[in-house]
């Protein structure tokens, strides 16, 4: 595949980017081994087909294993918003992670690229240098997953280049570590608009 474009008609999260690429033809077996080269615990994944509203179309979760500390966590993605129970780790540290991993150096750049790109914009916020930064939700398992899962995917898809719409977001409020928040959030306001990336929203 050469080409990769991206109809952001309602916004879009990793686990459903994730969830298309399969549905492109990666291997989701291959993609869990490869991300296992993270030596990362507390979680699984778990892949079906099925169908939403006439749609058929593919479903990725990355199921949290129970935290001792806080019972059992409920085995659905949580789309990067409130793993209450992490405590967070710093852009330094998951930097650190993926880096020492086995992975391939393409995957690497482009999996540190995008947490850089999200610390910075987190730090602006919290003014802080971007290796203070700590991750809440976005430095939880599930969220490390998704992004270096991504990589990974457009790897074995031939590393495509990326295009997309226009970013259309959803209307609402998200409750996150930092509390209440309207969509979209202030960091990812920040990514786009350090891109001069315009974005509307939707009902």
């Amino acid at each position: 595949m050469k080409t990769l474009y991206l109809d952001l008609m309602s916004g879009i999260s990793g686990d459903m980017f994730i969830a298309a690429l399969i549905d492109l033809g990666v291997d989701a077996r291959q993609l869990e081994q490869e991300l296992g080269k993270l030596r990362l615990d507390g979680y699984h994944l778990h892949v079906t087909r099925g169908r939403k509203a006439s749609l058929e179309g593919v479903k990725f979760d990355v199921h949290l294993a129970p935290d001792p500390d806080h019972g059992e966590q409920p085995p659905v993605h949580t789309h990067s918003h409130a793993d209450s129970y992490e405590h967070g780790r710093t852009f330094a540290q998951i930097r650190q992670l993926i880096t020492e991993s086995r992975l391939s150096d393409w995957v690497k750049q482009r999996a540190v690229a995008i947490f850089q790109r999200i610390a910075v914009a987190e730090g602006k916020i919290h003014g802080l240098p971007p290796d203070r930064v700590s991750f809440h939700e976005v430095g939880a398992v599930d969220s490390i997953i998704d992004i270096t899962g991504a990589c990974i995917a457009l790897e074995m898809l031939g590393k495509p280049r990326v295009f997309a719409s226009p970013v259309v977001e959803g209307t609402g409020w998200i409750d996150c570590a930092h509390g209440r928040l309207p969509i979209p959030a202030p960091a990812t306001l920040a990514i786009l608009g350090a891109r001069g990336i315009p974005v509307s929203q939707c009902e």
